[in-house]
């Protein structure tokens, strides 16, 4: 019952929220000073995999270069200055962008701000050593890649292209030895995905040795095509059982779904869901207070860079989500911070001494019986994220968003 409780309270807060697209000042999410993250997209894909929710386009060369200097000319424009405590570089594939191009953005960010802790997703085709090399001189600490599993038939069927283990392999090695820790996506769930075959690829995993493996379960989001398939509950008995493997080892669980042997975490999703942050590049996200703002796709993105014009989707987020995405962050971690706890509102700390009662948390610990809460909390949160450029019903103005992005797509042509 309480399970089913916390998750409807979650599905519910977040289904309220809906975007209004409208001109905004560039400067009208004001960090300056303060400590803030960043987040940069890269959109380009040269394939779309089937189970990516994400805003993505066809990688074109000419495409690539406008994306780099809309970016540098996004950061002028938004005046951004201080010191930003953590960057991630996601997609998309950022590495279809060349190792220079990504010193480019990180040399002209450094011109304004100071960046500290530095990550960065890509496919393993495009980490070649002389492409690690460059990009740990410019200052990426970590990278993550998205491997998904080693099943050629649940590759084909999601059209993923197949990075075989010597591959990965060496992509570990290499990076390990510059100083730049690894992360590894795998997925449960893939469609004519075998589940004794997930832990295969986990035990194959292991034995490469990565900095951190992080074990992702089939998510239905808006803009996904391809069915689970596997039930939510079978899923989750295979992270578990890939937990095991991965204790043996020498990996520690972070949270529900990641598992390191560095302190280095590579884990975006917990500091985007409770911390103020910039997104540049189109269909980016920047958070700061209850106000979330999302950039345009990047044709309308190019067109307002070069007009200096600003427009963006802008919602103000109910206290309500805010803090039910704080009491589903702090479970998500498995170990929940006292002096967070103790600031929630009196309806989150009942619900919390109910999982008390009932074995779900001990003390502030989840239990092994409130792990599977946690994931069912966790593929909620997620699930309901509201992607405006995926799931047009969440943007309040949308024939007049499309009005303007015909427009500027016929202006362009």
């Amino acid at each position: 019952m309480i399970p089913v409780i916390a998750k409807y309270m979650l599905s519910r807060s977040f289904s309220k929220i809906n975007f209004t697209f409208k001109p905004m000042d560039w400067q009208e999410l004001d960090f300056n000073g303060s400590k803030f993250g960043l987040y940069l997209h890269v959109p380009f894909c040269k394939m779309f995999c089937s189970f990516c929710p994400f805003y993505k386009v066809l990688y074109d060369e000419k495409l690539k270069k406008k994306h780099v200097e809309g970016v540098k000319s996004e950061v002028k424009l938004r005046g951004l200055k201080g010191n930003a405590s953590w960057l991630y570089i996601g997609g998309g594939t950022p590495n279809l962008l060349e190792a220079e191009e990504i010193c480019e953005i990180l040399a002209y960010l450094r011109e304004f701000m100071e960046l500290k802790d530095v990550g960065m997703e890509g496919n393993p085709f495009e980490f070649t050593p002389e492409y690690l090399e460059k990009i740990g001189d410019a200052g990426i600490t970590k990278i993550s890649m998205g491997v998904e599993t080693f099943q050629s038939g649940a590759l084909r069927a999601v059209k993923r292209a197949k990075a075989n283990e010597s591959l990965v392999g060496k992509i570990v090695d290499v990076a390990q030895k510059l100083g730049i820790s690894v992360n590894i996506d795998l997925m449960v769930g893939l469609p004519k995905q075998s589940l004794e075959g997930c832990l295969k690829d986990v035990e194959t995993i292991a034995s490469i040795g990565p900095d951190q493996v992080t074990i992702y379960p089939y998510l239905l989001i808006p803009g996904v095509i391809a069915s689970p398939g596997a039930d939510s509950q079978s899923v989750f008995k295979t992270i578990e059982s890939a937990w095991n493997i991965l204790k043996e080892n020498g990996y520690k669980r972070d949270s529900v779904w990641v598992f390191a042997k560095s302190h280095r975490i590579y884990d975006s999703a917990k500091d985007e869901l409770v911390s103020d942050y910039f997104g540049l590049g189109p269909a980016a996200f920047s958070t700061c207070g209850n106000i979330q703002t999302v950039n345009p796709p990047i044709e309308l993105y190019l067109h307002i860079l070069r007009n200096s014009k600003r427009l963006a989707f802008y919602t103000e987020l109910d206290e309500k989500a805010k803090t039910w995405r704080t009491f589903a962050h702090e479970l998500y971690k498995l170990q929940l911070d006292p002096t967070v706890c103790n600031k929630l509102p009196l309806n989150i700390k009942i619900i919390l001494q109910l999982l008390r009662t009932t074995g779900y948390v001990k003390g502030f610990n989840v239990t092994d019986k409130g792990r599977y809460l946690v994931h069912e909390i966790t593929k909620t949160v997620v699930e309901t994220l509201p992607f405006p450029l995926s799931n047009p019903n969440r943007i309040k103005n949308i024939s007049e968003y499309e009005e303007i992005l015909k427009k500027v797509k016929l202006q362009d042509a």
